[in-house]
């Protein structure tokens, strides 16, 4: 199962803050297919990135069968 709580991610640049993912919770169980859509700059590949853990969160964690992966190191 993979879940998502209070995900949140910004991106600063100067005084400037995007956020492109903001405290979205779900969860996805095993053998469940789902499909991410939305308009251009919705964050659909910044959410794709943490469930693929090649970014970290601003904020939350996502658990992947039971362990917080957001807490691993990157080895």
């Amino acid at each position: 199962m993979i879940e998502i709580k209070n995900l949140t991610k910004k991106f600063e640049s100067g005084d400037d803050v995007v956020i492109a993912v903001n405290d979205l919770s779900l969860k996805i169980p095993e053998g469940q297919f789902i499909s991410v859509t939305g308009r251009s700059g919705s964050g659909k590949s910044t959410l794709l990135y943490q469930l693929g853990l090649l970014d970290h969160p601003s904020d939350g964690e996502v658990w992947i069968d039971g362990v917080n992966a957001t807490a691993l190191k990157e080895n």
